[in-house]
């Protein structure tokens, strides 16, 4: 998924800022890239055309914890590239290593048992829930989203002496916003309109087009809705014939400016990821969620809607009402807004890295001013992240 990615990117970002040098990889490569090619491409395919299939996987590792236990055909299989990842690491002469991926904990969590026991470690969970196979985790730090979930990851197996409630880092510039006026102008929309933003994650997942035709046949000429379809680009053809006449509905792939779009938003609807509910936190955006693919996803609809920043209905027309009623509601909105900015707290990237200098990382190491990435020159700290 690419919240993992996304993840990465503004922690390894902030490293930059800090300037502590910092490479990202994929970690499934150094089981094969064939492998990393299959797994990541099956998960897009299942995401975006078959979501209850992920929602009874993810249910039975849940019920079947045992599956990610030492020993097993699974584990065995996930780890499999730990030999060869440990060789890279110490290669690279790394002094920490930041996992934003479970399976990726899987494998440091054996290199540092078999080969490198002093390697400083860190997972970011990346959802606002203890994902299976979390108790099976041999790392220094987990990152959690937020405190009030510490004892959730701890009946999940996870040492409280571990857990560092610091968020989920997202990337710097969303902690910028333009007045909603200005942004709606800086993206080709009239600042007096209300303006939807429908993103449902990198795939462009979930009953899209169905609620797209049912906001376009509800809301008034005044109202502009905003989708993005991303990577999937069937639907972007199919929706952008489909809603060529209607002036107000605006069909895009990739946002280029993903935060300005935000600022334009009065509302946004959203499938309930981890990143992406982050991100509108930072903003202070309120959300409809739709639970779309269900597994780690339902803990983070049921946390924001607990928490008042956001709403969800069952059935896309009931998405829709909803959407309608939220966004003719001024004084509603406002307060779904604070409840989301009262959760928001020092940026989570900044805050893990203020942290690292205490996770006891090696100060000797440094890269010289032939390293690939241009020449830090003699720092006192060396990150890889998978």
């Amino acid at each position: 998924g690419e919240g993992h990615n996304s993840c990465a990117a503004a922690l390894e970002e902030e490293c930059r800022n800090q300037n502590i040098p910092c490479d990202t990889e994929d970690a499934l490569r150094f089981i094969s890239p064939e492998v990393s090619r299959f797994i990541s491409n099956w998960h897009v395919r299942i995401y975006r055309h078959a979501p209850g299939l992920f929602r009874v996987g993810y249910r039975a590792a849940e019920d079947h914890p045992a599956q990610f236990h030492e020993g097993s055909a699974l584990y065995r299989y996930l780890t499999q590239g730990a030999e060869k990842l440990c060789g890279f690491i110490a290669g690279s002469g790394y002094d920490t290593v930041i996992c934003t991926h479970t399976f990726a904990a899987l494998m440091v969590s054996e290199v540092v048992k078999t080969h490198l026991p002093n390697l400083k470690t860190c997972f970011i969970a990346t959802d606002y829930t203890a994902s299976p196979s979390c108790d099976r985790m041999r790392l220094d730090t987990c990152v959690i989203p937020d405190a009030a979930l510490t004892e959730l990851f701890v009946k999940n197996g996870v040492s409280p002496d571990t857990i560092a409630p610091l968020g989920i880092p997202v990337r710097a510039e969303l902690y910028s916003c333009l007045p909603v006026q200005e942004a709606k102008k800086a993206v080709g929309l009239d600042p007096s309109h209300r303006h939807l933003l429908m993103m449902t994650g990198s795939m462009g997942c979930g009953p899209m087009e169905e609620i797209t035709q049912l906001l376009a046949n509800s809301l008034p000429a005044e109202y502009d809705v905003t989708v993005a379809c991303s990577s999937n680009r069937q639907l972007l053809r199919r929706m952008r014939r489909k809603f060529a006449d209607r002036p107000n509905i605006h069909i895009c792939g990739y946002i280029s400016d993903v935060s300005v779009m935000m600022d334009s938003a009065d509302l946004f609807l959203t499938k309930p990821g981890g990143i992406s509910t982050t991100e509108a936190m930072v903003k202070g955006l309120p959300m409809v969620l739709v639970n779309v693919v269900g597994g780690c996803e339902t803990p983070n609809l049921e946390f924001f809607v607990s928490h008042g920043g956001a709403a969800t209905a069952d059935t896309p027309e009931a998405i829709a009402a909803l959407c309608k009623r939220l966004l003719e509601q001024d004084e509603e909105r406002l307060i779904m807004r604070q409840s989301l900015l009262a959760m928001h707290k020092t940026p989570a990237a900044q805050a893990i890295c203020d942290c690292l200098g205490t996770w006891g990382i090696n100060r000797t190491a440094a890269w010289d001013s032939n390293d690939k990435q241009g020449g830090h020159k003699h720092d006192d700290r060396n990150i890889g992240q998978l």
